[in-house]
């Protein structure tokens, strides 16, 4: 969980369901890269979320979809020790963090998994498709601050896709990562060629939509398939109600 989540090779499982596209797919590593100032600011509403527990501590990141409602991986707020979620008052998300400067901090009010996630250390198809959960805040974040992203479906496999999110190896400010592509999909299981590493679960995968950018995954795990860096997410839409569910 969190920047120490086991990242075990999982294409095994998962790439023989949906059938890799070949290698004219393969991300262009250079593509990664630390957004500037100017470039931060259409992103604030993605945030670090911060676990400062006794005995734990850890970030991930997490996304805005509401002025009170931060949509991150279910495995970043339980607890490895007891299975269940951190206390609320662990829990703060920094909006909009770069180089020790903030859009916004609240501590969170409930922590909502989605419920048919169960922790466990040995990643399988159906933990994946249901990494999701939502934390709802203290301090609701104005939209005029921090404007939060909807949610839609993924697009086509040829669409391109967005990953922004915070690393290990740079915990200080959103990396950019586009020309991430949608190489398979089973259910709510999003298989993408993206490299991730520590510190980006959680992280939003973003499509643009009618010039908009939605929300279309969260980022759940990694995996490697013949070379080729592999990123696993849960697809937002298709697990996103029944957390809404056991949230009302």
């Amino acid at each position: 969980m969190l920047m120490r989540f086991r990242l075990p090779i999982i294409c095994a499982l998962l790439l023989a369901i949906l059938v890799p596209l070949g290698d004219a797919y393969a991300l262009d590593l250079e593509r990664r890269r630390m957004l500037t100032s100017a470039e931060h600011k259409p992103w604030r509403a993605v945030g670090r979320v911060n676990v400062a527990n006794f005995g734990a501590r850890g970030m991930c990141t997490g996304t805005l979809i509401d002025e009170d409602l931060v949509l991150t991986a279910a495995h970043c707020v339980i607890d490895e020790m007891t299975g269940k979620p951190f206390h609320p008052d662990s829990v703060h998300f920094v909006a909009g963090w770069r180089r020790g400067q903030k859009v916004a901090h609240s501590k969170a009010e409930t922590i909502i998994v989605h419920p048919g996630y169960h922790h466990g250390r040995q990643l399988t198809y159906k933990q994946i498709g249901s990494d999701l959960a939502l934390i709802r805040l203290r301090d609701r974040i104005p939209n005029e601050k921090a404007p939060f992203f909807q949610v839609a479906a993924a697009p086509g496999p040829t669409s391109p896709l967005t990953l922004i999110s915070y690393r290990r190896d740079r915990a200080h400010a959103l990396t950019r990562q586009d020309g991430c592509t949608l190489i398979g999909q089973r259910g709510a299981v999003l298989a993408l060629a993206c490299d991730v590493t520590f510190g980006a679960s959680g992280s939003p995968i973003f499509a643009e939509i009618d010039g908009k950018y939605r929300v279309i995954g969260v980022v759940s795990a990694k995996g490697e398939d013949r070379g080729q860096a592999r990123a696993f997410a849960v697809r937002v839409d298709a697990a996103i109600g029944d957390v809404l569910a056991a949230l009302n």
